[in-house]
């Protein structure tokens, strides 16, 4: 059988600072992210499935991605774990709910 690719785009909004960088991206400032995600398979072939013709139903592909990664980053502050920002970390999340922490620098490649 085939094997087709289904790609599906999302969108959302965050902020990040990478910490110890040596350039302007060392400050809080935010990107406008697209995220585009692959699936890749065989369609379902039983002419009694009801996905017949189907890799994966978008419907399901959408409801994954938007409980994993985009409702955690939408609208966050993406700051390292690093000891010398603790205190700074501490504070930020004493006021506004949405500081995700990550143990790798947050560059949009990341």
């Amino acid at each position: 059988m085939t094997v087709i690719r289904l790609t599906k785009e999302f969108s959302f909004e965050a902020a990040h600072a990478l910490d110890g960088y040596d350039g302007p991206c060392r400050e809080i400032h935010g990107h406008s992210y697209r995220l585009f995600v692959t699936v890749k398979g065989c369609p379902a072939a039983g002419e009694g499935d009801p996905k017949c013709g189907m890799v994966m139903d978008f419907g399901v592909l959408k409801r994954i991605v938007n409980e994993e990664i985009v409702s955690h980053f939408d609208h966050s502050l993406v700051l390292r774990q690093t000891p010398c920002n603790a205190s700074l970390r501490a504070m930020l999340a004493e006021r506004f709910g949405n500081i995700v922490t990550v143990d790798y620098q947050p560059t949009c490649e990341n």
